[in-house]
């Protein structure tokens, strides 16, 4: 009875008011209760009237209970009501099967879509549907049918002349009495016009970043809510429409518990809102939205419902917050810099704030320095200049650098760099930072650099000096002496010698007053003693080590040399020296030059331009003085010339390319560089030699050629040379002539080789060949070398 008690309840208030006549009966057949329609046409008739439809009511388990009985009377009439209204109402009515198949459609039809009723009945109902919601609207379709439950769906149709239409549909199913759905009404509207205007309205809306919205007070359902709202919100809109609650879910919790306590409460008592909320809905994002509400009453002075604006102020808040944290900042870059920070105010130069840091520089505490003239706390001689500089911010507005002393240092002179920056409010300069720098350490070593230049310097042409020299070192006892002259020149001391220590007396002969440097070996290891009442300075140190290096490169090759040169020596006083040695002689002295050349190159030249690029980093990254600036740039200057003797020391000593290019380009490059240098006209003759030259022949013969071009420079005063390369019926003929002073050569033929013409002599007989010098007073310095080719060209 109680199922019976709420199915009639259920009746009374659903089918009271209903036109159509209608009763519920129970499972038996007996009537429960009718409508007053029902009512008016049961005395009219002496039985119940017939059912025309059957309407199973469900209990809550889903077996019916009752059911609803459509009455059978006056159905014509009703049919003709369903007429007018179907064929007079602005909205489409479709009935369809559950195929989808259109068995009816009211007359609107054909203004709405374009097609004539007799056209679209009967075919499928989704044809018309736009292709890209067909598929969304046929499962909404079969929804209804598994469901049995009305539903709401838009979409897009298209009209018969190709124009696209937006409709809203509400979809019910019509149960048989099987509680099967027998057919699928739906009635259509075009709201064509209200998306258009719903669309304008969101682009207006999207581009200020802004939605729309209208709800019951409650907010349990939305009334209205714009396309917008998705972007802001992180939810779409049908959501928000159908389950407004979610929205919470996308506010953080603490606003939240505002917005349902006071902010409720003053919308419920009429008053408007405007408040910001955080957003969450972007996962490790906080979003920020501005919300402001407007209730709307009724005649009695209640809220019915609330009118609103959401606003994202995601970028305001930032730029907020990015204010607040740049201030914080600020006040955290003033107070922990390392550098001192201060500020004056602009009529007296009173200090009114300063940080830690330029506490500590000035060595006054903050209360001494508040009020405190900053001219007072500058050197005496250093006023003008500092107060120079302050004019000069006042007076163009911009920042200045300037370096001084301060007054009264407890820790002896403190030199500070000090950048004087305006500081300008509502573009009006109100005071003037500073920036102060603790510069003494730097300044000192400044100084003690630019002291070090004049020593650097030496150190630096003495290296130039001395690997020039080696070059013309051939003896043992010259390397020795020059080495011993060098150190005693630069390191100002007499106490310099070479000496031999036998192996297992180190320990009792090397005195640990002295400094000892192996340099090589003769009968037992021989060391360079150097005494000294000083300490090495670093640079000179490093020089030592490298003129050292030097002499170690040539120390044990040049005694090995010696000695074989006094063997030939000793072959060649006897008529015995074997041509084979010379040129083994010459093999050697070339390695070892070229040996000599490559260490040259690969090490000291490097460093020294390694040391160069440091000191023009160091000029040109630092802040120095003009004259320490340009004592800098002289000594990168010295640099330049040291590097730049060095690399002709090492073109001299191996010549690049000389085997590749040839002897005549060879020579003709040789030529074009002495003449940089030379006080005299070279005239250069050549035939291309009728068979190839071998290595020992190309070198041979440059090296000759530099020779002759030396003494030339040294002794012959001449203003032309010629030298002829020419093919002979012997081989290959070299001549040599030139202009100069000329000599007895008689009287000087037997000292000739220290002119270097015993070594031209001895390099042409190591080539097979034959040598023959001429000269007189007045009448210049000839040669004539003839030396065979054996090597026919292919």
């Amino acid at each position: 009875m109680e199922v019976y008690e709420e199915v009639v309840r259920s009746a009374r208030q659903l089918l009271t008011h209903l036109p159509e006549p209608v009763y519920v009966e129970d499972l038996d057949g007996r009537m429960l209760w009718g409508n007053p329609a029902f009512e008016q046409i049961a005395e009219q008739w002496s039985r119940v009237p017939a059912a025309e439809r059957r309407v199973p009511v469900m209990s809550g388990d889903g077996h019916p209970v009752a059911y609803t009985v459509y009455a059978a009377a006056a159905a014509d009439e009703r049919a003709a009501w369903y007429r007018v209204i179907a064929e007079n109402t602005s909205d489409t009515i479709v009935l369809l099967d559950v195929q989808g198949v259109v068995r009816f459609v009211s007359p609107s039809f054909e203004s709405m879509i374009g097609y004539r009723m007799d056209q679209y009945e009967g075919l499928d109902a989704f044809h018309v549907i736009h292709p890209e919601d067909r598929e969304f609207v046929q499962l909404s379709f079969r929804s209804v049918i598994d469901t049995r439950e009305a539903t709401e769906t838009s979409y897009r149709a298209v009209r018969a002349d190709g124009h696209v239409i937006y409709l809203e549909s509400r979809v019910k199913p019509v149960l048989g009495l099987d509680g099967q759905v027998l057919y699928v009404v739906a009635v259509v509207r075009d709201v064509s016009e209200r998306k258009e205007a719903e669309r304008l309205l969101d682009n207006i809306l999207e581009n200020v970043s802004a939605a729309v919205w209208s709800t019951d007070r409650d907010f349990t359902q939305y009334r209205f809510c714009s396309k917008s709202m998705e972007k802001i919100m992180g939810m779409s809109r049908e959501v928000i429409m159908r389950h407004p609650i979610r929205l919470h879910d996308h506010i953080h919790p603490d606003d939240n518990l505002v917005l349902m306590g006071e902010v409720k409460k003053k919308l419920d008592d009429g008053q408007p809102v405007d408040i910001a909320v955080r957003l969450i809905h972007v996962e490790g994002e906080t979003r920020w939205g501005r919300l402001l509400i407007q209730p709307f009453l009724n005649h009695c002075g209640e809220t019915e419902r609330l009118d609103g604006i959401a606003l994202d102020i995601t970028e305001q808040k930032r730029a907020e917050l990015a204010l607040e944290e740049s201030r914080q900042r600020y006040k955290s870059l003033f107070e922990n810099n390392l550098d001192g920070v201060f500020s004056m105010e602009l009529d007296g130069y009173y200090v009114i704030n300063a940080n830690p840091a330029f506490e500590a520089i000035m060595g006054m505490e903050k209360a001494r320095l508040a009020n405190r003239c900053f001219l007072g706390m500058i050197f005496d001689e250093d006023h003008a200049e500092v107060y120079e500089t302050l004019l000069s911010v006042k007076r163009e507005g911009r920042p200045q650098h300037i370096e001084c002393r301060l007054a009264q240092a407890k820790e002896g002179q403190k030199i500070v760099s000090i950048t004087f920056v305006p500081i300008f409010l509502s573009n009006r300069l109100n005071g003037i930072h500073g920036i102060v720098k603790d510069i003494t350490k730097r300044k000192t070593e400044e100084r003690e650099l630019i002291e070090s230049e004049k020593r650097y310097k030496a150190l630096q042409q003495s290296l130039n000096r001395f690997s020039n020299d080696l070059a013309n070192v051939l003896k043992v006892s010259e390397l020795e002496q020059r080495l011993i002259d060098e150190v005693s020149s630069v390191l100002q001391t007499t106490r310099v010698a070479i000496e031999e220590v036998p192996k297992g007396e180190e320990q009792e002969r090397l005195s640990p007053g002295d400094t000892w440097i192996r340099i090589g070996e003769k009968r037992h290891p021989a060391y360079l003693r150097i005494g000294l009442d000083h300490g090495l300075l670093p640079i000179e140190r490093e020089w030592l080590e490298t003129a050292v290096r030097y002499v170690t490169i040539l120390y044990d090759n040049l005694h090995l040399i010696e000695d074989l040169m006094k063997r030939m020596e000793d072959l060649v006083a006897a008529n015995e020296t074997p041509r084979w040695m010379l040129r083994l002689l010459f093999k050697l002295s070339e390695k070892e030059r070229a040996t000599l050349s490559s260490d040259l190159h690969d090490a000291v030249l490097q460093d020294l331009i390694i040391w160069y690029r440091k000191l023009e980093s160091l000029r040109s990254l630092g802040s120095f003085d003009p004259a320490a600036h340009q004592e800098l740039k002289r000594i990168e200057e010295g640099l330049l010339d040291a590097i730049h003797q060095i690399r002709i020391t090492c073109n001299e000593l191996r010549p690049p390319f000389l085997l590749k290019m040839g002897l005549i380009q060879s020579l003709k490059s040789l030529f074009e560089y002495t003449r940089m240098f030379a006080n005299y006209e070279i005239e250069f003759v050549s035939e291309t030699p009728a068979a190839d030259l071998t290595e020992e022949q190309i070198l041979g013969m440059y090296r000759i050629v530099q020779e002759l071009l030396n003494n030339a420079n040294k002794h012959s005063q001449a203003d032309k040379v010629t030298i002829t390369l020419a093919n002979a019926v012997d081989g290959l003929a070299f001549t040599y002539a030139d202009n100069g002073v000329g000599m007895e050569w008689a009287e000087h033929q037997d000292s000739f080789s220290h002119m270097g013409l015993a070594g031209i002599e001895k390099r042409v007989l190591s080539l097979d060949g034959r040598v023959a010098f001429r000269s007189a007073p007045g009448q210049g310095f000839g040669v004539d070398i003839r030396f065979p080719v054996t090597c026919p060209m292919t």
